[in-house]
């Protein structure tokens, strides 16, 4: 969603993505049905900031509850029956490895945000791009009590680095792995960071320590995606990694930053070639 906004506008460092649900909401709109045209199973809403720390970045923490509402609607006018999900990404606060400072107020965002969205009807939530075990635990914690009866994923953003898999900020997998564990949440899931080829391990990692659903949601390779929302990557390419993916256990697969209509269209086209590959 972020990127296909910046193809369309969007100016990440001076406006809120989440303004254009009532701002720009033709352009919001255009970009589910979009995804929904390519044989997306599911879209998710332009949330991702919602939470209401991450809204006072742009001075738009008092239309929370409009803005939300309004990206449900946006995506449920679009989704031509396809499920719904809701997104929240992290909150943008600092937070301790360890436990002892308050935390109180991330996790009653993450409740706030969450109620909201399942007030306005998604079918699932999508705790999405967490890079800290506390706040994942707290963002699971929060999600629930704001919304005790949406099924609920939480993701992790991870990359190779010095101690094999961990965060963008060097947190090993298994510290956020300690966290899934705690906060139990109905699936886990690796998205954003690295493109599928370099997914795979993440995902082969999750499944052998788990015993939950994984969602893999690989961006797209890396190019001048920031800069202008698109990817140098083809469709075909991002396909034929995101198949890998779920041959080697993702439970569902979508995708990340810079990964557009025509990319998703192709991972369609191919999943259904599998789907009945195997059927025969």
């Amino acid at each position: 969603m972020g990127t296909e906004l910046i193809a369309r506008g969007l100016r990440v460092r001076a406006e809120s993505p989440e303004a254009w649900n009532l701002e720009r909401p033709d352009d919001v709109r255009a970009v589910h049905a979009a995804y929904i045209a390519a044989g997306a199973d599911a879209i998710q809403t332009n949330t991702f900031g919602g939470t209401r720390p991450r809204l006072a970045r742009f001075g738009k923490q008092d239309q929370q509850r409009p803005l939300l509402l309004a990206a449900v609607r946006l995506a449920r006018e679009a989704a031509a029956g396809r499920l719904v999900i809701g997104s929240l990404g992290p909150t943008g606060e600092n937070l301790p490895l360890e436990r002892g400072a308050d935390t109180g107020g991330v996790e009653d965002a993450y409740a706030e945000a969450a109620a909201i969205l399942a007030e306005g009807g998604i079918d699932l939530l999508h705790l999405e791009t967490l890079f800290h075990p506390l706040e994942l635990e707290l963002a699971v914690r929060g999600a629930r009590r704001g919304a005790p009866s949406v099924p609920l994923v939480a993701s992790m953003t991870l990359m190779p680095g010095v101690t094999g898999l961990e965060t963008p900020h060097g947190v090993p997998l298994a510290k956020m792995l300690t966290a899934v564990r705690a906060s139990e949440p109905d699936a886990v899931g690796v998205n954003c960071s690295i493109e599928g080829e370099r997914m795979l391990a993440a995902v082969e990692a999750l499944r052998e320590e788990v015993a939950l659903p994984v969602w893999a949601k690989p961006q797209a390779k890396i190019s001048a995606k920031c800069v202008n929302g698109r990817s140098s990557e083809t469709p075909e390419a991002f396909a034929r990694h995101a198949i890998a993916l779920v041959r080697a256990g993702a439970s569902a697969i979508g995708g990340c930053c810079g990964v557009g209509p025509d990319s998703l269209a192709a991972l369609r086209q191919a999943l259904d070639h599998t789907s009945a590959r195997v059927a025969s």
